[in-house]
């Protein structure tokens, strides 16, 4: 119940122990048929993220954003970023993307659970997916495997903000008797 989503962070590294124990509990989400479609990889190396950063923010999304980010890159420059793509093609369940979300707010969970900060992000997964340079610099760098498509980022890092714990709207859940 108090976790948030931190998008400014101290330039103190992630230690790698914790990122371990992050991608652990990533990989220990629930998939369907046990399939586990999906490719995860956290980058810690600030030239990759910022090379990846410049091809992104070239692309006709990504110029309004950099106009937002304050000279930062466009992972806020987060010390640590979760790429996470899903396994697409015929051997891939229907459900590939849905397991992809149950992965991700597994690593949200387990960063919180360690005291760090941590937000789930689409739009530069989409960024990405518009720029050629990016994709083909992720397959490259990452080493994705040639059917996985990048459904989402999760930046990650010591907070450097304590942003409130917004409300719910509780009338959106019911227990029915």
């Amino acid at each position: 119940m108090t976790r948030v989503s931190v998008r400014q962070f101290t330039e103190e590294p992630v230690a790698k122990a914790d990122l371990e124990t992050i991608l652990k509990a990533g990989l220990q989400a629930p998939s369907a048929m046990n399939r586990q479609d999906w490719q995860v990889r956290i980058v810690t190396n600030q030239e990759m993220l910022n090379t990846l950063s410049g091809f992104m923010l070239s692309t006709e999304m990504g110029k309004g954003m950099a106009e937002r980010l304050n000279g930062k890159n466009a992972f806020a420059n987060a010390p640590a970023v979760a790429f996470i793509a899903a396994e697409t093609g015929e051997k891939a369940t229907a459900y590939n993307r849905e397991d992809t979300a149950l992965l991700s707010e597994n690593i949200l969970l387990a960063a919180h659970a360690l005291g760090l900060g941590a937000t789930y992000q689409a739009a530069p997964a989409r960024m990405i997916n518009d720029s050629k340079e990016a994709k083909d610099f992720l397959k490259t760098t990452l080493i994705f495997p040639e059917n996985a498509e990048l459904i989402n980022i999760i930046i990650i890092g010591h907070p450097a903000e304590s942003p409130a714990v917004k409300d719910r709207d509780q009338s959106k859940g019911r227990i029915i008797e």
